[in-house]
């Protein structure tokens, strides 16, 4: 019965996706929404992904994007690589900076015990500060080798197709392959469904043999991996600016909430929903008012926070809980598997 009740709720705001997808088209969705709505939900399933394990909202998260703006600027300015062919050397790059932050700062402070959910929230505002820092740094860096970089910006270098930049295809195409793939991950191998066990119960997990720092430290390199992975989208998109992922932050808590903290599917489901809206409400208010309310776009993902707090502050999906009875079973089948 709970898995029906699951089921129909995702076809449900599904369906609710497919008709806000169709109204963004009528109210002009253009190529900056297109790749917005993209970024949008990568980056929920990595808010997501690290909520759910460790219990605390990483405020550094979107900060990670600017490794990836980073990486793919340095090979592509400095090595002549193609931009696109540098995304995997970025999530590389994101995604040991995530394990090296959870080894190195997270784990401890959950040691020491404490106001341990406090503490490790602060601490990761302190960590998307040193970030914007440190890119400030490789900006004068690499003005002094004649590559300036107010702007984090290779769009030149992006081919076309059919009247759009080839990274509006490349960009979704990459969206969508990953949301497939972490579904499939999450349900059907014996490393995503004891991501799932270790988020639910990680004294229960490690009784039934799962070894928790290895889920931990994937789970980091995935959401490092997915963050920096949106910064290299981005730069070939218009660019970024050292800080300029900072601003992202709300938009992805506002969609991680609305998803449900503890649902990768209601993650993407969030991110998608509030990048959708966003360009739905937007246009809606140009129409009512005129120029003046562009004044107040800073605003609209304040507006959805506060929302998405009020109405849905266990998430759209709620009713999504873990079945640690299927999980058990799932492992148990697999190693079976495994050992034939």
């Amino acid at each position: 019965m709970m898995e029906y009740e699951r089921m129909e709720k995702g076809v449900i705001w599904s369906a609710g996706l497919v008709f806000l997808y169709l109204a963004s088209i009528a109210f002009g969705l253009n190529n900056d929404d297109m790749i917005n709505i993209s970024i949008m939900a990568v980056l929920c399933i990595g808010f997501t992904f690290t909520y759910m394990m460790e219990g605390f909202p990483n405020l550094a998260h979107t900060s990670y994007a600017i490794i990836g703006a980073v990486t793919t600027f340095y090979l592509t300015r400095f090595h002549r690589f193609n931009p696109y062919d540098t995304w995997p050397f970025s999530i590389l790059v994101g995604g040991l900076f995530g394990v090296f932050i959870f080894v190195a700062i997270v784990r401890p402070i959950k040691r020491h015990g404490g106001y341990q959910d406090v503490t490790l929230t602060f601490s990761s505002l302190a960590i998307a500060t040193v970030l914007g820092g440190l890119s400030w740094v490789f900006s004068y860096w690499s003005a002094m080798g004649n590559a300036p970089t107010q702007s984090y910006n290779l769009s030149y270098l992006d081919f076309w197709l059919n009247g759009r930049p080839g990274i509006v295809y490349v960009g979704m195409g990459t969206c969508i392959l990953i949301s497939v793939y972490m579904y499939i991950f999450l349900t059907r191998t014996t490393t995503g469904i004891s991501l799932r066990a270790t988020a639910e119960d990680e004294g229960l997990a490690e009784v039934v043999g799962i070894n928790s720092f290895r889920v931990h430290c994937v789970s980091w390199f995935i959401s490092g991996g997915l963050a920096s992975l949106a910064g290299s989208i981005v730069v070939i998109h218009q660019g970024m600016t050292p800080t300029g992922s900072d601003a992202l932050l709300v938009s992805v808590m506002t969609g991680s909430i609305l998803g449900g903290l503890d649902s990768i599917t209601g993650a993407i489901i969030g991110g998608v929903f509030v990048g959708v809206s966003q360009k739905i409400l937007s246009t809606l208010l140009f129409w009512l008012f005129g120029l003046d309310v562009l004044v107040w776009a800073g605003v609209y993902p304040i507006v959805f926070l506060v929302i998405a707090l009020f109405f849905f502050p266990n998430g759209v999906l709620k009713g999504t809980e873990i079945d640690l009875k299927w999980i058990r079973k799932r492992l148990t089948r697999l190693r079976k598997a495994q050992s034939v």
